[in-house]
């Protein structure tokens, strides 16, 4: 139960299924079309591309599914206290709650011009400015339309199958995740991420840099008097932990029965992504998360 309050919820740039513009562009949670692969949970869901292709001509423009109109219905009818038992309406209250803190501790923040998107339950694929994105491609962020694409079946089932877990609290983790890639969007710094390769690469500084605004967030969504979340216990936070730690390159590649191959990280060690997840929320100031100096 991590959201306080009552009455409904905001879903103006909160939809169900695909659309988006055509085009390419380098997709912050999948990959493919000869770009940067760093995003949240792709690699080892798909083991190559992460079920991302070039947007065909005229793609974005075909009928909603009956799906997409289903679940839009579903999302006007969010409230808070849904937002503590239905996975849909948590993503949408923590939408809300982002887009609520991070003015507070980023001037000039601006939400995603493209909004929340929410893949249902045996949907196909999602178009987005950075291609067509399949259902498998797990959480991510194109920066290139600025919207944030999850899917239900993820955060339900498959996160949970990975070592993670899916209470409500690590399900807002991943979601103030790929916000953190909107907020890199807007500094001007998701390009680093084609920076080098490898455990000291772009690739793995950004993921955990994304991974500290999350804690940033986490560290100021429960704070003052009309804070949205209630606050946080430890177990929440370590739920949110429990996620990190099974989400980091030398973990996945030892679960797969692999050689742990630094060459090859594009998201960090467990340890890594814990850490910089501490220390956002140890320090709820986003100049603490610059994983761009030094050894990380």
């Amino acid at each position: 139960m991590t959201f306080q309050g009552n009455g409904p919820l905001d879903t103006s740039n909160v939809s169900a299924g695909g659309g988006g513009g055509m085009g390419r562009g380098m997709i912050i949670g999948g990959g493919g079309i000869g770009t940067v692969v760093i995003g949240l949970l792709i690699y080892f869901l798909t083991g190559s591309t992460g079920g991302i292709s070039p947007s065909p001509q005229g793609a974005g423009n075909g009928a909603v599914s009956q799906a997409d109109q289903q679940l839009d219905q579903h999302l006007k009818s969010c409230t808070y206290e849904l937002a503590n038992t239905d996975t849909a309406c948590r993503i949408v209250a923590t939408t809300n709650s982002l887009n609520k803190v991070w003015p507070t501790v980023l001037r000039g923040y601006q939400p995603p011009r493209g909004g929340t998107k929410i893949m249902p339950v045996n949907a196909q694929s999602i178009n987005t400015a950075c291609g067509v994105a399949g259902a498998d491609t797990g959480p991510f962020y194109c920066p290139s339309d600025q919207v944030a694409v999850f899917q239900l079946d993820f955060m339900d089932r498959v996160i949970k199958k990975m070592g993670g877990t899916n209470a409500p609290f690590s399900q807002e983790y991943i979601v103030a995740h790929e916000f953190g890639h909107h907020v890199q969007t807007l500094l001007g710094d998701i390009n680093k991420a084609q920076q080098g390769r490898g455990a000291q690469g772009g690739s793995v500084r950004v993921e955990l840099q994304a991974d500290c605004y999350a804690g940033v967030w986490a560290a100021h969504a429960d704070k003052g008097a009309d804070a949205m979340l209630k606050p946080l216990t430890q177990q929440e936070i370590s739920d949110a932990i429990t996620t990190a730690q099974a989400i980091g390159d030398d973990t996945i590649q030892r679960n797969a029965g692999r050689n742990v191959n630094p060459e090859s990280f594009s998201h960090g060690t467990s340890e890594q992504r814990v850490r910089w997840f501490s220390q956002g929320y140890r320090t709820g100031a986003p100049a603490q998360c610059d994983t761009f100096s030094g050894t990380i």
